[in-house]
């Protein structure tokens, strides 16, 4: 097989795991009214409220220090200071207290606009060279991932309390892209064979 070919065997591969879990792969979230306030309902999409509204804050923050801000170090300092207020709703995600829809959204705004202060600071701060920048920003990336971490806890937890115990082979919600990611070979069955 030539190169070419095993490229573009592996690229169909890819457009299959996608295309298998397309109705999840924006939402994040089993797809069931367990779920319904993790999620913006926006026509026939489901829409993570946690990255349809931390990324984009994340970005237009950013975007708007960036062109108002004069990014000297008192600005910068103040902004680094700044930013961990913005990281306090983090305890509503603790607490499991983003399950109100209003407080998840308020949280991840918080938290977008914190990230971005931090962003901020570790680019345009003059003292840092560019490995320090990279390793910081990297911090930043572990940060972001002990919120999925917490995230992905929760809907653990939230499918256990469910009447289907977290089985997604049995769950409605899930059932039917377990069914094609076992179809495709992407997920295999555990035997059960003692």
């Amino acid at each position: 097989m030539t190169l070419f070919k095993k490229f573009r065997t592996k690229m169909a591969r890819i457009k299959l795991f996608f295309s298998d879990v397309k109705p999840i792969l924006l939402s994040h979230h089993p797809n069931c009214e367990h779920f319904s306030n993790h999620v913006y309902h926006i026509k026939h999409y489901n829409l993570c409220i946690g990255c349809f509204t931390f990324y984009p804050v994340l970005i237009i923050t950013f975007v708007l220090i960036t062109i108002f801000l004069k990014l000297n170090i008192t600005t910068l300092l103040w902004l680094f200071y700044l930013s961990f207020l913005f990281f306090l709703p983090l305890i509503l995600n603790i607490l499991g207290l983003t399950k109100y829809k209003f407080l998840k959204i308020f949280s991840k705004v918080s938290i977008g606009i914190g990230t971005a202060f931090q962003v901020v600071f570790i680019i345009y701060f003059p003292y840092f060279n560019v490995i320090m920048k990279i390793f910081f920003l990297l911090d930043i990336n572990m940060v972001v991932g002990v919120i999925a971490y917490i995230r992905g806890n929760h809907i653990k937890k939230d499918c256990l309390e469910c009447e289907f115990k977290g089985d997604w082979n049995a769950c409605p919600g899930m059932k039917p892209i377990t069914e094609k990611l076992y179809e495709h070979g992407f997920k295999s069955k555990k035997s059960n064979v003692a």
